[in-house]
């Protein structure tokens, strides 16, 4: 990952963290960090630029209120030390849905049990990282917006607004952290590129 990486960005922009703020997220958050994540703040921080930087701060602020926002309702809050739900026959169910041309997603109670905070994509859009279970370190995508009946689906950023108005929608295959990372980073180095070159006409 550093190989490519230095390729497409700085890596001194990088700054590690040193395990005593890895423990004290963990400990904010409530269980272990996926060991992916876990070793992306070790080595990278909070990442690099012009790469997707991940905003710690927004992520204990968030997990805070939440667990804060459901003190009353116990019977309706799920935190990150229960199970991730997820199967793998849930994943194979998006692919079929996939393949039919539907809508992969997925209905799951909100909040999702097993999951924490990752990114904010703006408006509601949040992208959550499983914390366990067969889809361990994976990132799935939501809209907290605090509706009735929720709908999940990978959390795919490199793409798109999909016809059917749900961010990065259409995308049906899990997908680790450092892939995630390393797939949103190329499209921002990439968009950054064309932005920059030089009008020919």
């Amino acid at each position: 990952m550093a190989t490519e990486l230095s390729r497409l960005a700085d890596l001194s922009t990088a700054v590690p963290l040193p395990t005593s703020e890895v423990v004290a997220l963990e400990t904010v958050i409530g269980a272990p960090l996926p060991d992916e994540f876990r070793s992306f703040l070790l080595h990278f921080g909070r990442g690099v630029s012009p790469g997707h930087l991940v905003d710690l701060h927004w992520i204990v602020e968030e997990t805070q209120w939440e667990r804060e926002y459901f003190q009353e309702e116990p019977e309706v809050s799920a935190y990150p030390w229960e199970p991730f739900p997820v199967t793998r026959d849930d994943v194979r169910q998006l692919r079929r849905l996939a393949a039919d041309g539907a809508d992969p997603t997925l209905w799951m109670d909100k909040p999702s049990p097993g999951t924490m905070f990752l990114s904010s994509h703006g408006c509601s859009w949040i992208s959550m990282l499983a914390m366990n279970g067969e889809y361990a370190g994976t990132v799935w995508l939501t809209e907290m917006g605090w509706a009735k009946d929720m709908y999940w689906w990978p959390s795919a950023p490199w793409r798109d607004v999909e016809p059917s108005g749900r961010l990065h929608g259409g995308w049906s295959e899990p997908v680790p952290f450092l892939d995630w990372y390393m797939r949103w980073t190329r499209r921002k180095v990439s968009r950054r590129r064309r932005s920059q070159r030089p009008d020919l006409l």
